[in-house]
């Protein structure tokens, strides 16, 4: 009995059963110490994540409480000054006016602007400052920026001692002349793009390919030229920072617009209906290839016809010009072509130009000093993304004015361009050229600029007594990095 109990004894020593619980056991804990580490590690790494990502969202927070304060203060801006130093009448406090809130994309903004009529930013050089802090997931920045009104920067031209060169937009110590080119948001250019004029953007200008811009180069506050490739900018032009809110089409659009237009110059005549029917010179057939419907006031060009129009503003929906179509502006005419919305006209493309059309003016004679040409003025919409496509051979050749704060631009082909076209987004690619000849001035009769003052209106006539700002244009942008203080721009 002895024998037997030693003899197990000796058994379970020697065996390794005995092991399995113990061992089972360091297992777990050490693999829960090696997950706790993992969790931790992923932990800290989506704090880290959400800092991030709550720190981006904060400064594109405090950039749109920027543009929106921006934006209101542009509509007061003419009444704004000592005697109204803020929006809608309200009192400053050492010397800013009451704070606003808004949110953007889940994220806050707030901001503070300056008192108008006292100056404000470094030695008070500025006729307006704007302070904004967003906010999101715990995170806060805040920004800095400065404005100057028309009448302090010279860049309005509306004054009558203003010179005819501030008139037209034009800078010879900048490179000379008006921007041709102008995407509100972004100026895109690819390919072997020929840029021979300034161009100009609140956004990027990106560029690739073999596009050369051979002209003054504008980008936004806080972007940036980004260029890849061989794209280039010729010597001797400059590349400067700043913004220009393109006036909106509503701004000049003839309130009798609808009823008072040249449409039925272009016409076909129906029991001598209507009564100035097919006054416009048209090349082509009336009865079988009529070169405008009144229904959709769609005009339509194809083939080798030729449509001559002499009127004023006509009111359509949208143009297509293909094959070796032309439309020409005659002698002394000033025409404007005003493009109603998308959701009058039930399409968004409102101009489609391709294959060897042009669009020409009898009246433009560079060496007469003589610029006449079309405007065209796109309504577009800011719900439903309207275009322009543009197109056309080498051997094309345009003369006129595109203007579509709310139409996205594209251009391509082998095109060559003179006037100016601004829209919301310039897209350009293939060979386009775009040029201006010397001396080249925008007709007041189509320049946007001047028009959305309202020649003769009670806008203008208020402006012209009045004190205000005029419209205001950033100057200067800074992220403030210290600790916020009892001014909103402490350590900005």
């Amino acid at each position: 009995m002895t024998l037997s109990l030693r003899h197990r004894l000796r058994q379970a020593l020697a065996s390794e059963r005995g092991m399995a619980l113990p061992t089972a056991l360091f297992a777990t804990i050490a693999a829960l110490g090696l997950g706790g580490a993992a969790v931790l590690s992923s932990v800290d790494v989506q704090q880290g994540s959400k800092r991030d990502s709550g720190s981006k969202s904060a400064i594109a927070a405090a950039d749109a409480g920027v543009n929106v304060a921006m934006m209101r203060l542009n509509r007061g801006a003419e009444e704004l000054g000592e005697e109204e130093p803020c929006l809608e009448g309200a009192e400053p406090v050492e010397g800013w006016c009451p704070p606003e809130f808004g949110t953007v994309g889940g994220a806050e903004y707030t901001y503070q602007a300056s008192a108008a009529g006292s100056g404000c930013g470094e030695s008070g050089a500025y006729d307006l400052c704007v302070v904004a802090t967003g906010s999101a997931n715990g995170a806060s920045r805040r920004v800095f920026v400065s404005f100057l009104g028309q009448s302090s920067s010279g860049s309005g031209g509306s004054s009558e001692e203003g010179s005819e060169e501030e008139e037209s937009g034009s800078s010879e110590e900048s490179g000379g002349g008006v921007e041709g080119l102008v995407g509100e948001d972004e100026v895109v250019l690819s390919g072997n793009a020929d840029v021979r004029v300034n161009v100009g953007t609140n956004g990027n200008l990106v560029s690739s390919g073999n596009a050369t811009i051979c002209g003054d180069i504008r980008h936004g506050i806080g972007k940036e030229w980004v260029k890849t490739q061989n794209s280039t900018q010729c010597s001797g032009y400059d590349e400067t920072e700043g913004s220009q809110t393109l006036p909106s089409v509503y701004s000049f659009l003839p309130s009798d617009i609808e009823t008072n237009n040249s449409n039925g110059r272009i016409t076909k005549c129906s029991g001598g209906e209507p009564p100035e029917c097919q006054q416009d010179s048209y090349n082509g057939n009336w009865s079988s290839t009529k070169p405008f419907n009144p229904d959709t006031r769609r005009i339509s060009l194809s083939g080798n016809t030729t449509l001559t129009v002499g009127g004023g503003d006509y009111w359509i929906c949208s143009m297509s010009l293909s094959g070796n179509s032309q439309l020409i502006m005659a002698e002394g005419a000033q025409v404007r072509f005003f493009f109603d919305t998308p959701e009058n006209c039930n399409t968004s493309n409102q101009i489609s130009l391709s294959g060897n059309n042009a669009i020409t003016a009898t009246g433009y004679q560079p060496g007469d000093s003589a610029f006449d040409m079309p405007g065209f003025f796109l309504l577009g919409s800011p719900n439903i993304a309207t275009q322009a496509n543009l197109s056309g051979n080498y051997s094309t050749s345009h003369e006129f004015v595109i203007y579509g704060p709310d139409t996205i631009i594209n251009i391509s082909g082998n095109a060559t361009f003179k006037g100016v076209i601004a829209g919301k987004q310039i897209n350009v690619s293939g060979n386009g050229k775009f040029e201006h000849d010397d001396g080249f001035s925008l007709p007041p009769s189509i320049d946007p600029w001047s028009l959305s003052g309202g020649e003769g209106s009670e806008s203008s006539e208020e402006a012209e007594g009045s004190s205000g700002l005029g419209v205001l244009t950033p100057q200067f942008y800074v992220e403030c990095t210290g600790p916020a203080g009892a001014a909103p721009d402490t350590s900005c």
